[in-house]
């Protein structure tokens, strides 16, 4: 019989892998909605100079506060709110660029995740999702705005975050007005399990954030945008969510756009154009 020493190197990676499995684990919540490190800004709209930026704050249980800005019109109070969700590593301080390209009767609201940007606590998907609804409610109240006011956008893994609190609200007999949904994805675990280091702890994932589930009880607006390039969440990923969707009775409408990819998508102007005119439609329709 060989040696325990020989044994030793062994034993030693084995327990540097449960180790390292052991702190993905435990730190899941800030590595998958990620860390701040740049602020993309990009071309403010058209709209621009008819906008207020304000930073607010929410108090959230816990003595937790999140980070945000509310864009609202200059000549008028808003009709409707829309609260935008970011991707991953997302700082939304660069939101108010994208409410110049909305109508002009809609403000806009977003919020850092949980130890994004500014942010306190710790973010996983139940708490980002109940911090979404305060949000939403909070910024309802303020803006004298009804609750069928509301439409919510997420990016990426925004796009999750969005489709729980729609479900969530529509359970609660208060059903948003529409989603738009950039490039998403049909759940967080369908993302990891196409990565061969994060497969295996997919059993331990906490947020899984199962959009494919919340569409069944969607029954709205919902436009999706998509990258022609994403080799982030594939292309049958997001139309699977749509057939979902659709299967719900949920009206529909995706634009691929040229050019663009996972990353560059939410911010060029011919996102948030179609963002912008997709939202005046809504409001022509009787």
């Amino acid at each position: 019989m060989p040696p325990f020493t020989a044994f030793l190197p062994w034993a030693m990676a084995l327990c540097a892998l449960l180790a390292l499995s052991a702190a993905v684990i435990a730190l899941q919540g800030k590595l998958l909605f990620g860390r701040t490190w740049v602020i993309r800004r990009t071309d403010p709209g058209p709209a621009a100079a008819r906008r207020r930026n304000e930073a607010v704050w929410l108090a959230r249980p816990g003595g937790v506060q999140l980070q945000g800005w509310l864009t609202v019109p200059l000549d008028a109070a808003p009709r409707r709110l829309l609260l935008w969700f970011g991707g991953r590593n997302e700082n939304v301080a660069w939101t108010p660029d994208l409410a110049g390209w909305l109508p002009d009767d809609c403000a806009l609201l977003a919020f850092n995740y949980r130890s994004l940007g500014a942010s306190g606590g710790w973010p996983s998907e139940a708490a980002c999702v109940a911090d979404g609804e305060a949000a939403a409610d909070w910024a309802l109240a303020r803006l004298a705005l009804p609750s069928q006011a509301l439409h919510l956008a997420g990016r990426s893994l925004g796009t999750g975050v969005a489709m729980q609190l729609a479900a969530r609200r529509a359970a609660a007999d208060r059903p948003v007005a529409s989603v738009a949904l950039i490039t998403p994805l049909k759940s967080l675990r369908a993302v990891l399990r196409r990565n061969p280091l994060l497969a295996p702890l997919t059993p331990w994932l906490r947020s899984p954030l199962d959009s494919l589930a919340a569409a069944r009880a969607l029954n709205c607006e919902v436009l999706v945008l998509l990258a022609e390039h994403d080799t982030q969440v594939p292309h049958a990923h997001s139309h699977t969510l749509v057939q979902a969707l659709r299967g719900a009775g949920s009206a529909v409408t995706v634009h691929q756009l040229a050019g663009t990819n996972h990353r560059s998508l939410a911010r060029t102007p011919a996102a948030m154009r179609h963002l912008g005119g997709w939202l005046l439609e809504d409001s022509a329709a009787p």
